[in-house]
């Protein structure tokens, strides 16, 4: 499920431009404010019985269509700003909900954002008309097999969908530096193959994690706008409570198992989804406008 915030915003209102920390913390405050014990369960990572502590939501950047970028700050010049915030998890929703309409506002650095309207989104997705219909005598082809930007026969459970990031992509791994292992991060311009396979695994891992069995198809493979993906945009660095990390803006298509598709649009693609990271939205042909 997810929801739709809108807020009020007053003439030239100005806020951190590292604002992420915020809103995580606004997150919990609102669960504490419908159940405390639920909170901090869900902060301390003891709301499931599994070794990798995923919370099981994300939420986007603030969508503020007017506003100008001072330094480290962005003034606002909307009278409405947009927040959306996405759970697989039914009772997190509701506490949030709750949560929402008995604070009334969302705090952001120094400045204070009325809560207008709480709105819950249908969480069905618009599949990509590319590929060909199932067919239950064809073995799935990998898209390498059937050539990039071609049609391939749609697999059993497969589907594909066009995405845009409402916030930006972190995915890492382990790298060598003078003979220790260190934190990476992936940027555009690495091995987009390597991603790809990244995100697929910490999907499986979160989807097991939520529902204690594994997807019955596991096939997945992400594919970055090859176009967009050279720009310098795609790449984010963010400040997030002096820990630098860097980040991946770029609409992709992701291909393959229904199930983890519809996961990862619930809960967060890739990494730190809880610290607002990850979430995407359907890309829809009539609006091509992408990021600002």
């Amino acid at each position: 499920m997810r929801l739709k915030v809108n807020l009020q915003a007053k003439p030239n209102q100005i806020i951190p431009i590292n604002y992420l920390h915020f809103l995580s913390s606004s997150i919990y405050h609102l669960l504490a404010k419908a159940n405390l014990e639920f909170s901090s369960s869900l902060h301390q990572g003891e709301h499931i019985s599994s070794s990798k502590k995923f919370k099981f939501f994300t939420f986007s950047w603030l969508q503020i269509p007017k506003k100008q970028i001072l330094n480290s700050t962005i003034k606002v010049f909307s009278p409405e700003i947009t927040w959306f915030i996405s759970s697989p998890w039914q009772e997190f929703v509701q506490y949030l909900v709750n949560g929402l309409l008995e604070l009334g506002s969302i705090r952001v650095g120094k400045e204070n954002f009325p809560i207008i309207q709480v709105e819950t989104l249908s969480d069905s997705l618009i599949p990509s008309p590319t590929l060909n219909p199932p067919s239950p005598l064809a073995r799935p082809a990998s898209r390498s097999e059937a050539g990039e930007g071609e049609g391939r026969m749609r697999g059993e459970g497969e589907d594909e969908y066009k995405f845009l990031c409402l916030s930006p992509l972190v995915i890492t791994t382990k790298k060598e530096y003078n003979g220790k292992l260190a934190k990476y991060y992936y940027r555009p311009s690495d091995d987009q193959n390597e991603i790809s396979e990244k995100i697929r695994q910490n999907l499986i891992n979160k989807y097991v994690a939520f529902y204690q069995k594994e997807s019955e198809n596991t096939d997945l493979e992400i594919l970055f706008d090859q176009q967009y993906i050279k720009k310098p945009d795609a790449e984010k660095l963010i400040d997030y409570k002096g820990i630098k990390i860097k980040a991946i803006l770029c609409p992709f298509t992701a291909v393959g198992s229904a199930d983890l598709i519809k996961f990862g649009y619930e809960c967060g693609f890739g990494e730190l989804n809880s610290a607002g990271f990850g979430m995407v939205r359907n890309y829809e042909k009539n609006n091509e406008q992408r990021y600002k």
